[in-house]
């Protein structure tokens, strides 16, 4: 991994990384490396821009430099962008979730005018047919790199499009061989991936991580039968944790996507890529893989 030399700031500037983080390059070309793990920010929540800029604060503290702004709302612009302004541009890796109807080039510029920025370094559309418009933030210097989110067959058409610079596609303890394959490819051709979902519905009988509680820690746990119960009886680690550290282990990932309401939960991921997973837990992660999500 990355030491991330670029994430050194000049003097007139704080220095965003004060904890341990792990760091990999965007692309093979690009010069930019991002922290292993990426926050996402979005209006799931209504918090003022104080609160928004609390929790930036503290993933930057914590060596968090990629995050992804998906979300619209007065209080979570204005928290990131008082955020954005102690550090140093140049440092800070921000992605943006285009709306999916409506100009792009509007949307771009009206966003950029209320965090005060003159480019983000990564416009993310759901679209394939987005890409083409995108293409030209790119080349009025709005855009610095275009990604596509999405999965299955609509990732395998983002592999062969010109332009597109990035993967954001689920990828978990639940992937198959041709999710990792499409990984692979990716990493062939130079494409950052960005993985999101982590964390599967389907192994925890939750189907989202609540406001106040983080994932593993809803009702219905996991049945002692399923193959995964060792996501909740491993001894100092939840299973959110290690559904992060099983994400890290592939090489071809540039970063991980998590959310995070507190900043007792960001401090805890951000803690994950130095951490080693206690013995025997690579074997039983293996073992589930083959076995599903509830043991036979």
């Amino acid at each position: 991994m990355c030491s991330a030399p670029c994430c050194t700031p000049s003097p007139s500037k704080p220095q965003p990384r004060k904890a341990p983080m792990r760091y990999r390059p965007f692309g093979a070309t690009s010069g930019m490396a991002v922290s292993v793990v990426s926050l996402l920010l979005d209006d799931s929540s209504r918090r003022s821009a104080r609160d928004w800029r609390v929790l930036i604060d503290a993933a930057m503290s914590a060596g968090i430099n990629s995050f992804e702004l998906a979300g619209s709302s007065d209080g979570l612009i204005e928290g990131l962008s008082q955020a954005m302004a102690d550090v140093e541009r140049r440092l800070l890796f921000l992605a943006w979730r285009a709306p999916t109807s409506g100009s792009l080039d509007d949307a771009a510029g009206a966003v950029l005018r209320r965090l005060g920025l003159d480019y983000i370094d990564l416009l993310i559309v759901e679209d394939l047919a987005q890409v083409d418009f995108a293409r030209t933030l790119r080349h009025s210097r709005q855009v610095r790199y275009l990604g596509v989110a999405g999965a299955g067959e609509t990732m395998t058409l983002a592999l062969d499009k010109p332009g597109v610079d990035c993967l954001i596609t689920p990828y978990s303890l639940t992937s198959g061989w041709k999710e990792r394959h499409r990984l692979k490819l990716a990493s062939d051709r130079n494409l950052a991936v960005i993985a999101r979902d982590v964390c599967p519905a389907e192994l925890t009988g939750a189907d989202k991580p609540s406001l106040m509680q983080g994932w593993f820690k809803k009702k219905p746990k996991i049945s002692p039968r399923s193959a995964y119960h060792f996501l909740e009886d491993t001894h100092g680690w939840t299973g959110e944790e290690i559904c992060l550290a099983f994400a890290l282990f592939e090489p071809s990932v540039t970063s991980v996507r998590m959310e995070a309401d507190s900043v007792e939960r960001i401090g805890r991921l951000a803690a994950v890529p130095e951490r080693e997973l206690p013995a025997g837990v690579a074997a039983q992660i293996e073992m589930a893989r083959f076995s599903g999500p509830e043991a036979s």
